[in-house]
């Protein structure tokens, strides 16, 4: 009879041993390494992750997570905002939950209202409407910097969710404006140059920034600085303030030209000459 069989029936014949007594204490086996390394190995990517999350403060959400969270939030309520992208300045109000929201840029006038799927700019006061689907604008094919400069005068909450995709986000330390108290977060976004004709590259669209998060965990303001030195600034207030939009007059209202219609693949912030810096519409052009 073999030492295992011997542990066997020994096994047996102490199963009503008092608690506490081990008559022949068993050493748990030796795993095998290889065994251990071939599960690790076929995990991949999602061991990795197990690795960070173990190393993570119980209860205590990633600097992006906390910004992803914000922006959901912004998008839960309505609010009014001030924007600011290279020389033009922009205020606006908006209801997310109902789907309306109207910008205007302050001293000329353009005009931008949203009513459902629906978007209405009027380059100039006593123009007409021209309107265009909303998904258009959201430029959900664009790069990211490349989208966010482009929406952030346009469509500012379509710009805010552009910031769920930054990079190297982390905490800063805390932030403060009128009413409010909260942290600040860093944040990067780098897009790889596209291809030109005949093979070349572009250069990439680097951005880096900043945005505020109050205690209740809603943006505040948002800071992005452009590699070429444009910078566009957003805060937002006035959270439950109603907001009412009118949809313009079918009389005054045209379908905008296709040739302007925003998101073209190719375009880049340089094209689009930073959505109008030196005096476009609201509606940027090729």
């Amino acid at each position: 009879m073999n030492e295992h069989e011997i542990r066997a029936l020994l096994a047996v014949a102490t199963l009503d041993r008092p608690a506490g007594i081990d008559l022949l204490p068993v050493r748990p086996p030796k795993r095998r390494l290889a065994a251990v390394l071939v599960p690790i190995a076929s995990l991949g990517a999602a061991a990795a992750l197990g690795a960070v999350l173990v190393m993570s403060p119980v209860g205590q959400p990633s600097a992006q997570a906390q910004v992803v969270a914000a922006v959901e939030n912004v998008s839960q309520e309505s609010h009014r905002l001030h924007s600011v992208s290279g020389t033009r300045r922009f205020d606006g109000a908006f209801d997310p939950v109902r789907r309306v929201g109207v910008i205007r840029e302050i001293p000329q006038g353009v005009e931008t209202r949203f009513v459902g799927d629906q978007m209405y700019v009027r380059p100039q006061p006593g123009a007409k409407w021209l309107v265009s689907p909303r998904n258009q604008v959201e430029l959900e094919s664009a790069p990211q910097a490349v989208a966010l400069v482009k929406l952030a005068p346009l469509d500012p909450q379509a710009a805010l969710q552009r910031l769920r995709s930054a990079t190297d986000v982390r905490e800063e330390g805390g932030a403060s404006g009128p009413g409010w108290t909260g942290r600040r977060f860093a944040f990067s976004l780098e897009d790889a140059g596209a291809g030109e004709p005949g093979g070349g590259q572009k250069a990439p669209v680097k951005a880096a920034g900043t945005v505020d998060v109050d205690d209740q965990e809603r943006v505040r303001r948002l800071e992005v600085v452009f590699g070429d030195g444009h910078r566009v600034v957003m805060t937002i207030g006035d959270f439950g303030a109603p907001v009412s939009v009118e949809t313009p007059p079918a009389d005054q209202v045209e379908p905008l030209p296709s040739s302007d219609k925003p998101g073209k693949s190719g375009e880049t912030p340089e094209k689009t000459d930073r959505l109008g810096d030196s005096g476009r519409t609201a509606a940027p052009t090729s």
